[in-house]
Order: structure tokens, then sequence, then C-alpha cells
């Protein structure tokens, strides 16, 4: 599904199988998820074997090659961590790899969290069947929330396995693969406890800027590969200004003092309002045809919170990416020594690019 509902989830790609690590919480939903992890890193073939193989088809053998392109150049370019991950392959009946439920209150964009020893609290639970994560969304939908589910392609375990290429991934463009990559690289190089807001708009940042700085190299930056994405990455921009516009225009609702009732009742008309002047207007706002199921997506508190948590204060990590002169390695050099001082990482980045 090439619409904005399948792409813009694939930016929701969460660090959930890292809970699969802990079987003493929540056993059997652990366990469940667990064992998927585990049977498809046994099933996962190595690439250089696969590329090797005269049985592989030609064009698999292409994009497994660009994918260890890509690699090297996190690593060589970037500064993220060279280990195991996407080093294998392996195929899944399935076009995308988990759903993952999230939930808000119904005027007001707390998020939901659920919490796990050691990693600490997340806004969202990820399920490899989906009749596990319905009924999460259901339970959680009677007890009054807003839910949303996501279709993922991809999270990050942060080292404890190796995360394989899966079959899917052959259908992404150069710019989304290369993206899915470094974001959780990303990930798997800097992480901090309980920073969820941090750590997602981080890979994020570096995950878009990452993956045009690829192309560019690969390819130049007059190559229609370069092109096509500088056309994705500003129609993304401009999906994540209306989405930003959207959440302040609820919060506004719902910091007022307007009755509980009257406040859920305006947030369907000004989603409904949203959508239905996207669908009229889309050929003017977007170049390309990428964001068209947004106008059809199931906006809601939990959609938007979660959106948020990657997009939310991206212009802060632009500034400190001009404050590190556009480059990234040097970014992710600093922040790591940012991450050992007192105080919430966003503060000290504040305090930093204020510096003269």
């Amino acid at each position: 599904m090439k619409t904005l509902f399948r792409r813009d989830l694939r930016k929701f790609r969460f660090v959930i199988g890292l809970a699969c690590l802990f079987f003493i919480v929540n056993g059997c939903y652990l366990f469940k998820q667990g064992h998927y992890i585990l049977s498809y890193g046994v099933a996962a073939v190595p690439i250089q074997k696969l590329a090797q193989s005269p049985d592989t088809p030609d064009s698999l053998k292409r994009f497994l090659a660009l994918v260890l392109q890509i690699r090297q150049y996190a690593a060589d370019s970037i500064g993220l961590k060279q280990n195991n991950n996407y080093t294998t392959f392996v195929r899944i009946p399935k076009s995308y790899l988990v759903d993952v439920v999230s939930a808000a209150g119904k005027a007001d964009f707390t998020l939901y969290q659920w919490c796990y020893p050691f990693f600490g609290c997340f806004p969202y639970k990820g399920f490899f069947e989906r009749r596990d994560a319905k009924q999460e969304s259901a339970r959680l939908a009677a007890a009054g929330y807003d839910v949303f589910i996501g279709r993922v392609d991809a999270f990050s375990t942060l080292g404890f396995f190796s995360d394989p290429v899966y079959s899917f991934m052959e259908n992404f463009s150069v710019y989304e693969i290369a993206g899915l990559i470094i974001h959780e690289q990303t990930h798997a190089t800097l992480f901090i406890k309980n920073q969820i807001q941090f750590n997602e708009e981080l890979a994020t940042f570096v995950g878009d800027q990452g993956a045009l700085g690829f192309i560019r190299a690969q390819y130049g930056d007059s190559s229609r590969q370069y092109r096509d994405a500088q056309k994705y990455v500003a129609d993304e921009e401009t999906c994540r200004r209306l989405i930003h516009a959207l959440y302040l225009t609820l919060k506004n609702v719902y910091d007022s003092n307007t009755p509980s009732d009257n406040k859920i009742a305006q947030k369907q008309r000004t989603i409904t309002a949203f959508k239905d002047s996207l669908a009229r207007n889309y050929d003017a706002i977007f170049q390309t045809p990428s964001f068209k199921g947004l106008s059809k997506a199931p906006i809601n508190n939990a959609y938007l919170g979660i959106e948020n948590t990657y997009t939310l204060d991206l212009q802060l990590f632009y500034d400190y990416y001009k404050k590190e002169n556009r480059d990234l390695r040097a970014m992710l050099k600093s922040l790591k020594k940012l991450a050992g001082k007192k105080g919430p990482l966003p503060a000290n980045m504040r305090a930093a690019i204020s510096v003269p």
C-alpha cells in the first residue's frame, strides 16, 4: 500500500523487540514475541552466502548488495555501530513485520505506557500476530482510551540479537531502505533509557539525513534517485507540518476549560474537517502520491501522540546538526558526550547550541 498510511507508519520503527529479552514480566506475551524473533533469526541466511549462490535471483542479489553498501556507509560516513544487523536475510509470509498498539486519553495526548525491566517505559506494545494486537486494543478501548494499531516494518533489539533483512523490504525504494537501516542503527549506537522522545527524534533525523547522504554519495545529486528522494522528503516535511498543526489545534481545545464531552465532540469535528480538506486539496499540497492515505487514516489522539514522539521537536536536531557543521558523525559523537551529563538531553542540547 504505497500511501502515507503505509509509508508514514514505516517511521514507527519501534524498539519493542528489546522487551522480548525479559520473560519475567508478562511472561506469555514476552515468550510469544520472543519466539518469533528467535525463529526468524534461526531461519535467516547470511547475505554473503546468498550472494554467492547461483539459485539467488539477480534482483535479490542487487538488493542485498545495496543493503551492504548502506551498512558500510552508515559505519564509515556517519559513525554508526558496525554490528551484525542487516547481514542476514529471511523470507516471511507478511508484507510488514509487527502490529504495534498505542493509546492515549480521549481528551488529551497523554500516552499509555508499557514498562519493562532495565529499559524503562514505552508508549507502544508490539505483536507479531494481529489478533493479539486487536485484543490489546480492545482492552484499552474498553478502558476509555483512543487506540491506534500501526503496521511496522522494523524494530531494533539494541544489539541483543542480529536484526535481519526481511523479504518484504525488497519492494522499498532506495531512500526507504537506507532510512530504515540508518534509523535502526542509530538506536543501536545511542539509546538513552526513559528518553523515548529523544531516542526516536534522533533516529528519525539521522535516518532522514543519512538516507539522503547515502543516495547523494552513491548516485550523485543530479540522479533520478536523488531527485525522487528530495521530492519525497519535501512531502514528508509537509505532512509533518500538517500533523503538527492539527496536534496544536487539538491541544488548545484540550487545554481549555471546556467540558470533556465538548472537547471530544470538537476533536471529531476538527479531525473530520482536516481529512476532508486534505482529500480535496491533496494535489495542490503534495508533489507525490506517497501520502494520499492520510485522508483515510484512523487519526485520533493515539495516532497524533505517537507521531509526535518521532517528530515533535525535530527542529532541535536540525539546529544541533548545523552547530556541528552538518556533520552527522560529529553530531553523534557530541551527543554521546552530552548523554553523560546530568539532565535531559534536549535541555543540554539547547544549552550547547546557545554557546557561541
